[in-house]
């Protein structure tokens, strides 16, 4: 019997691993893991789709570590190092440009 990876199955991208976005290198591209933002605070939830970072959106880190600086839609976006350690994303070098 063969056992198959859950990460080698179906879509690569759905399947991609989940790392948090103070993981990221600068220059890196990712998606937000919709599934992240469920466990932060109403609060935070609120303000970060007030800055256009939403489920599934793409984005470009600018500057790594805190403040984590990345580029959602052209818009460059400052995020406090306690609040991008909670917010996980899936890596993808052929996402299109953020």
């Amino acid at each position: 019997m063969v056992v198959i990876p859950s990460t080698l199955m179906g879509d690569g991208a759905a399947q991609s691993k989940r790392i948090p976005l103070t993981q990221l290198a600068r220059g890196q591209r990712a998606m937000i893991d919709s599934e992240s933002l469920t466990t932060l605070a109403e609060a935070d939830r609120c303000l970060l789709r007030a800055m256009g970072i939403h489920e599934s959106c793409e984005l470009k880190v600018c500057k790594a570590g805190a403040p984590c600086i990345i580029e959602v839609e052209r818009t460059r976006v400052g995020l406090c190092g306690s609040v991008a350690s909670k917010v996980f994303v899936k890596p993808c070098d052929g996402c299109p440009a953020a």
